[in-house]
């Protein structure tokens, strides 16, 4: 029996077109959970959204939307995310900060800041956000802005989550550590993402649906008085 879906819970995973994001999605509608995707790259339908997170605007749009559909939302998923490979850290331009910022940090509190009230409501969410391996230590592929963006996302939650638990919302985080998925195929060579295998200890990198199974965890019952954590998922690879 599921410990997620009992037929009335409504999720949003953000950035549910590919990877880790649409993984979750799937998980989530096969646990009974109706889950609507929302990202960038997707049309707006029944149980999609298309939403640039940088926009605030469209952002506020789509959960004003929403709640006036379902009345309700239960689990928010922000899995958006973007990242440019490793360069020298002193030559990235202003630009590059923004762009990855304004996705991975700012996005994420974004989506946060327009699902927490109502959530509020009905007294009850559950939240998980995305960090990395490269927030809990160092990045070996992604570069100087998308470390300090995946720091951000982990601060932001344990921030937010000291302030709404008395809201019966609770807001966690999973740092995986490279995942295959189309960002990280998008960003490292064949040759990196061998030698980045044997690297770890299970010796392979992440399925995004190992990833997700995680994700499942933190917005089941089961993770009922877990708040403010970070979970990595990383196969041992410190």
């Amino acid at each position: 029996m599921s410990t997620i879906g009992n037929g009335h819970r409504v999720a949003v995973v953000v950035g549910a077109s590919s990877g880790i994001g649409r993984a979750t999605a799937t998980l989530l509608q096969n646990e009974g959970v109706f889950t609507i995707s929302l990202a960038r790259r997707l049309e707006n339908t029944d149980s999609t959204r298309c939403c640039d997170v940088r926009d605030e605007h469209a952002v506020m749009a789509v959960f004003r939307d929403l709640a006036l559909q379902f009345g309700r939302l239960d689990i928010l998923v922000n899995c958006a995310g973007i990242a440019s490979p490793a360069t020298d850290p002193l030559t990235h331009q202003i630009e590059e900060w923004e762009t990855i910022l304004q996705t991975n940090l700012i996005g994420t509190y974004l989506c946060c800041k327009y699902a927490i009230p109502i959530m509020q409501r009905h007294k009850y969410g559950r939240i998980v956000n995305i960090s990395s391996i490269a927030g809990r230590s160092y990045s070996r592929t992604a570069s100087l802005p998308y470390t300090c963006s995946k720091y951000g996302v982990i601060g932001l939650t344990r921030q937010l989550a000291s302030s709404f638990g008395q809201d019966g919302i609770t807001i966690n985080c999973v740092s995986p550590s490279h995942t295959k998925s189309e960002m990280l195929l998008a960003n490292v060579a064949q040759e990196q993402i061998d030698a980045l295998s044997t690297a770890v200890p299970l010796r392979r990198l992440a399925e995004p649906k190992e990833v997700a199974q995680t994700i499942c965890f933190l917005v089941s019952e089961a993770a009922s008085y877990i708040t403010g954590a970070v979970l990595d998922v990383n196969g041992g690879q410190l």
